[in-house]
Parts: C-alpha cells; sequence; structure tokens
C-alpha cells in the first residue's frame, strides 16, 4: 500500500495478468432443487454487469464480527496473525455476498501470513532475487502466487501481509517509519486495500476484460482504497469502528500518498477523498462499490 519502486512492478504484473485472465472458471454453479428426489443443478448463470443505476450493495451484518485485536509487545507473534486472519474472513464473506449477487463466485484470495522467522517468494517479485521476510515493509497483492484461501482452497491471485510489519503499527512503526494515530483499523485499512484490488482482479476476470478496459494511471490504487472505504462503511454500520478508528485510516492514507499526481497511487487528498467516497454516501449513508466504480473504473459498469 505504501509507494515504493517494486510496488509499481507488482501493478504493472496485476495488469498483465488481468489481460490475459480466464473468464469460465468465475460463474455461478447454479441453484440445486430437487426433482424425485434427487439434486438437480440448474444451468450456470453468466456474471452480471453493474450499472450506474442498477448495482448490489455490500451486506452489513448484524453481529459483531471484527473484536478488538488486544495487541501487546507480548503477545503480538500470536495476536497479530489472529487479528489479520479475523478481517479477511470478514472481508471474505462481505464480498462474497456482493459478487454472488452478480453471479461471481470463487472470489476469495489466498492468504499469506510471513510469520517471524519464514520467508515468501512471491511471483510479483521475483526478479527482484530476494525472499520476503516477516519484516518486509510493505503489503501487497499478487495475481500470481496461487496460495490457500481462508477455506485452504488454492486461488491464484494472493494477498501477501509481513506479520512482523504489521506488529510495529502497534508499536507506532508504520513500513518502517513514525506513524502518527496508528491502531487496529491502520492494520485493517491496509488489508482491506490490499482486498480492493483482489475485487478488481475478480471483477476483471469475471468479464473478460481487455488491457484497454482496466483502470489507468492512479485509479487502481484510488479503486482499491474507496474498496476499503465501502467495507469499513459496514463495520461502522454495525458499530465495530469508532470515529477515532476512522481517523487513523484517514491518517494511515495521508501519510502514504504520492507527492504529485499521476506517480502510481495518488496525491493524499486523492486517496483520502477516494477512501471517503467509499466510505459515506452524501454523509447520509454508507458508500457503495457503484460510486467506487463509476468514480475509477467506469469502463467495468454495463
Amino acid at each position: 500500500m505504501r509507494k515504493r519502486p517494486d510496488r509499481r512492478k507488482c501493478a504493472n504484473r496485476l495488469i498483465s495478468a488481468l489481460t490475459g485472465a480466464v473468464v469460465t472458471s468465475l460463474v455461478l454453479t447454479g441453484c440445486v432443487a430437487t426433482q424425485d428426489g434427487e439434486a438437480v443443478r440448474t444451468p450456470p448463470q453468466p456474471p452480471r454487469h453493474c450499472t450506474s443505476t442498477e448495482c448490489p450493495e455490500l451486506p452489513v451484518f448484524a453481529e459483531k464480527s471484527v473484536a478488538d485485536s488486544g495487541v501487546t509487545e507480548q503477545n503480538a507473534s500470536e495476536a497479530v496473525p489472529a487479528y489479520l486472519t479475523e478481517v479477511l474472513d470478514d472481508l471474505d464473506r462481505t464480498w462474497q455476498d456482493w459478487f454472488a449477487a452478480l453471479n461471481i463466485e470463487n472470489i476469495t484470495p489466498g492468504r499469506v501470513l510471513i510469520e517471524p522467522g519464514e520467508t515468501f517468494a512471491s511471483k510479483c517479485l521475483q526478479n527482484s532475487g530476494d525472499e520476503l521476510t516477516s519484516d518486509f515493509a510493505n503489503a501487497l497483492f499478487c495475481t500470481l502466487d496461487d496460495e490457500p484461501d481462508g477455506q485452504d482452497v488454492k486461488r491464484k491471485g494472493s494477498i501477501v501481509l509481513p506479520v512482523q510489519t504489521f506488529a510495529d503499527i502497534w508499536d507506532g512503526k508504520l513500513f518502517g517509519s513514525d506513524g502518527i494515530m496508528l491502531g487496529d483499523f491502520t492494520a485493517a485499512t491496509i488489508v482491506a486495500h490490499e482486498y480492493g484490488h483482489n475485487v478488481m482482479y475478480r471483477l476483471a476476470d469475471a468479464y473478460g476484460m481487455t488491457r484497454s478496459q482496466l483502470p489507468s494511471g492512479d485509479n487502481p490504487e484510488l479503486l482499491a482504497d474507496c474498496f476499503a472505504g465501502n467495507w469499513a462503511a459496514t463495520v461502522f454500520a454495525r458499530e465495530d469502528l469508532s470515529i477515532k478508528e476512522i481517523a487513523q485510516a484517514a491518517a494511515l492514507i495521508f501519510s502514504i500518498g504520492d507527492p504529485l499526481p499521476g506517480q502510481g497511487h495518488g496525491t493524499s487528498i486523492e486517496r483520502i477523498h477516494a477512501l471517503t467516497r467509499g466510505f459515506t454516501d452524501k454523509l447520509t449513508s454508507g458508500g457503495q462499490p457503484v460510486t467506487c466504480l463509476k468514480n475509477y473504473w467506469p469502463e467495468s459498469l454495463a
């Protein structure tokens, strides 16, 4: 999520992988009915496109799902992976429902939590020659990494999270630098941003979109910020999120913006605007994916 040279290489690989994506694995297998006591599966339905006026809303679940992390220096080795897993689980169930309304399934990303003492060789960074360690100063979504999701199903397209780098958030460090207003939702927003790249990838895959139809310029990062705001709105609606934690997300986005437009990620102001667009609809209700798509990826709308 932070601007780094390696991340730009990863973005280029994201576009390349999206361009050659296969559609057939992402259609619903159909509903199950019974006939003479036997299960009968209806024919698969083609993926639906959102339009500017008709698009599913993200579900808001009634029960509290993302608990306080309780991370301390003493328990970080267990509490940080547990919290990251909890956030990923919540993102999975929220976005799965939205995709299901579009007749798209199998959208959960693979997960890689790099624990202290472990390494991971991401295919998106293979030219660097180094395996990623637990203190790698970034998080990423790689379309090429084929790893298990939360149900232990292999998925091409995975989120990679270095655990020690996330543990440092609760110790006042953000990607190796001093940070302000850091806490649980700083970490959650980073994960939700990477998940936003997964949402974009799965949509492009399902629709068989060409390179010219993909977000360009800073829009892939701004779209991921906006999708992160969508998810945050659902968390806030079920009272899992306080105004203080929203401020943590805004401070995070502000601190990692590019100094000038057109450098790959968006300026701090552009990124805060994208997160806010995703979070709220004219300050009256939670923001929705259609708003993000209209502003940062209109080519995806029917």
